[in-house]
């Protein structure tokens, strides 16, 4: 009987082909999670308008023309019109910081639910004077089962270090 040999490319090529298995499986979870919150055949094609204004806390309203940079003292608010979105979808609208975190939200709720909640302020975070420098994003989304499966605006705001 012949003694067996060390062959280093067998052990290599075995490695190989765990690194494509486990790879494999990555992309496999990926996709699942990308048709669980992007489901195929949910777009509506419906947007809503947004803007983005300075806003007065003491008087809830909004100041100046629209914007997209504001100081860090300044307090900003996104202006929905809800009106232009069909009466029996479910949406939500949220701002979050630089962090992903929420710093603002209304919803969720059909149009007609959130129709007096035009104007949606940004959240200064607890324990702090002025809002935190960075990228600020404005989302309304449609909402199905309690999931967001279509964007219907996007607006970025940069709060700036001075």
């Amino acid at each position: 009987m012949r003694p067996a040999t060390y062959d280093p490319v067998r052990t290599l090529y075995r490695t190989l082909l765990v690194f494509d298995i486990v790879a494999i499986l990555i992309l496999a979870v990926g996709l699942g999670e990308f048709l669980y919150f992007e489901p195929a055949g949910q777009t509506t094609g419906a947007s809503v308008r947004v803007a983005i204004y300075q806003y007065d806390s003491t008087t809830n309203t909004t100041i100046g023309p629209e914007r997209s940079s504001f100081a860090r003292a300044q307090l900003f608010a996104a202006v929905v019109d809800w009106s232009s979105l069909q009466p029996d979808i479910i949406v939500d609208a949220r701002w979050y910081d630089s962090f992903e975190a929420v710093v603002g939200r209304v919803g969720p709720g059909t149009p007609s639910q959130l129709a007096a909640a035009t104007t949606i302020p940004v959240g200064i975070p607890k324990g702090l004077k002025y809002n935190l420098p960075g990228q600020y994003i404005f989302v309304v989304e449609r909402l199905e089962s309690g999931v967001p499966v279509e964007i219907l605006a996007r607006r970025l705001v940069l709060v700036e270090r001075t």
